[in-house]
């Protein structure tokens, strides 16, 4: 009988399976790795028909000579079955659904994964982590770019690289096939955050730590302790003014620093540096005295004066007034440069607030000295007025040198409110000396001392003859003497009663001279007033006095006489 003929095609599934060992689509098998060829790899899975993983499951024949061996035992997965050539078999597909529940896992609890990279794609990495996972180079951290940029020249030791990543993205689709998609930085983030949370727990303010110095800005420096970040305040950094961090500090740098302050909850360090030295005020009343001329550097020029540093961290301020003898508003920009070193005293040292006053000047001996020997107490001058204040006004005495007038040394009755109705810068007035005051640097001058003291003068009672300056409502004003005023009030300028009811003005004009008599001298109030309608009363008070002084003959005398 001839022997029946068949075709594989022509199978039922049962047959199949029995023909192919029991062997199915689907099922991931163990097989015996036979060659490695320019197709794929060759694998004998215990079926009468081998099977191929294609070399287009792998990113280049390296990778594959990394994996595979010849004799070495792997797991499959049968993708096609095919007797009449070979299976068509895939290793990565078996190493996901193997590993299908733990990269889950590994996702879900956030797990460390080591990894090395397979190849280099158009937007990120191939990294595998027992399946191909995609690192894109947005997730790559700054770290493992400076480790990358290495070796990106040199494949082997680029493969050879090694690093941990965390799941970010993972997409499951169907048959347990995984897209895949990590991130280095998420790890080193995390990384970082654990750190940063011991580190956080154990430190405590007043250690002091060694720190790294990562980075320099404007306003400080941030500096790594054992992988945590903080910040040295540019105020911090010395004793004395930094301008500028990378003045003192460079990236990289080693120091020794101590914790200021630390904030749990923002998860902040603040760290200084100076505060491991003594502050140099700390020696200052053992170096510097009163009236000691110092050395000094000016470090800046301002319109009020000049800062200066007597040794790093203890500086002193010349203020503009202590500049020069003899120009009160000095141009400080125009003759003093920073950097430029002088000569000083030192007038005042505030240990408290850390302050040091000096002066140039004073270096040199006081000229207002020999002013005082000029310009003696109650001699008279000539000088003109440079300016005009509410208080008063500044009258120069020589080149460089001014004294005051106050507005109550102008006259001695005249109550002045505003000088300028009387006088201009640069108008020219004569005045006397009261006092010169070498320390406070001034002249104290009058005008009104040019005269006698009218309240000195005139006396209660004295009869004198004034002019009327003046007729107001209810007061005369009268001028006794150049600049020396008195007043007349209605009461004591009406002498006939009948004559109450009429206006000053109807009894009395302008330039109008009268005899008066003096009823009150007040100096505090600078006032003198006069009375008309006690002249009279005064006059018979006199003339009694006056005739009762004469001595009357006795009766001896008389018959004396005869």
């Amino acid at each position: 009988m001839e022997k029946e003929k068949f075709y594989i095609d022509d199978l039922i599934p049962e047959d199949v399976y029995k023909y192919s060992d029991n062997i199915k689509v689907g099922d991931i098998v163990e097989g015996k790795v036979l060659s490695i060829t320019n197709d794929g790899v060759y694998v004998d899975i215990g079926s009468k028909t081998d099977g191929i993983i294609p070399i287009e499951e792998f990113h280049n024949v390296k990778e594959i000579n990394k994996l595979f061996k010849p004799q070495q035992i792997i797991k499959v997965y049968v993708k096609k079955l095919n007797y009449d050539n070979v299976h068509q078999l895939s290793y990565k597909r078996a190493r996901e659904i193997e590993l299908f529940d733990k990269i889950k896992e590994w996702y879900e609890q956030q797990i460390p994964i080591e990894t090395r990279i397979v190849s280099e794609v158009k937007s990120g990495y191939i990294v595998d982590i027992g399946v191909d996972a995609f690192l894109p180079y947005r997730e790559v951290s700054n770290e493992l770019k400076e480790k990358i940029g290495k070796v990106v020249n040199e494949p082997i030791k680029l493969q050879e690289l090694v690093f941990k990543v965390i799941i970010k993205e993972l997409k499951s689709l169907e048959n347990k096939k995984l897209n895949i998609v990590v991130s280095n930085k998420l790890y080193e983030e995390k990384l970082r955050e654990e750190i940063k949370k011991k580190v956080l727990s154990q430190i405590k303010v007043g250690d002091e730590v060694i720190a790294t110095v990562k980075s320099l800005t404007s306003f400080g420096a941030f500096v790594d302790i054992a992988g945590v970040d903080a910040l040295l305040h540019i105020s911090n950094i010395a004793w004395y003014r930094v301008n500028h961090p990378q003045d003192v500090l460079h990236i990289g740098d080693k120091i020794k620093v101590k914790i200021l302050s630390v904030d749990q909850q923002k998860g902040k360090i603040e760290v200084g540096l100076k505060q491991l030295f003594p502050h140099p005020w700390e020696e200052v009343n053992k170096k510097y005295k009163i009236g000691d001329v110092v050395k000094c550097k000016i470090i800046n020029i301002t319109d009020f004066g000049l800062f200066v540093e007597l040794e790093p961290a203890v500086e002193g301020l010349v203020h503009k007034s202590e500049v020069s003898w003899e120009n009160k508003e000095p141009k400080l920009h125009r003759m003093f440069k920073i950097g430029q070193e002088i000569e000083a005293k030192i007038l005042n040292i505030d240990e408290e607030n850390k302050r040091i006053s000096l002066s140039i000047k004073k270096v040199s001996s006081n000229p207002w000295e020999e002013i005082k020997k000029e310009f003696p107490p109650n001699s008279v001058h000539k000088g003109k007025i440079t300016r005009i204040l509410r208080s008063g006004m500044y009258v120069s005495l020589k080149v460089g040198f001014e004294g005051f007038i106050s507005i109550n040394d102008i006259s001695w009755t005249q109550k002045i409110k505003d000088l300028t109705k009387r006088y201009n810068v640069g108008d020219y007035v004569q005045y006397k000396v009261l006092d010169v005051l070498p320390e406070q640097e001034t002249a104290v001058l009058s005008i009104k001392h040019l005269t006698e003291n009218p309240f000195e003068k005139y006396s209660v009672d004295t009869i004198v003859k004034c002019k009327i300056k003046k007729v107001l409502k209810t007061v005369l004003i009268v001028e006794l003497e150049k600049d020396i005023e008195g007043i007349i009030t209605k009461k004591e300028a009406v002498v006939e009663k009948k004559d109450l009811s009429k206006e000053l003005k109807m009894l009395y004009k302008p330039g109008q001279v009268l005899d008066a008599v003096i009823i009150c001298v007040d100096e505090k109030k600078q006032r003198i007033e006069l009375s008309v309608n006690k002249l009279e009363k005064i006059l018979q008070q006199q003339l009694l006095k006056k005739y009762s002084e004469v001595k009357l003959p006795t009766l001896k005398e008389i018959l004396t006489e005869q």
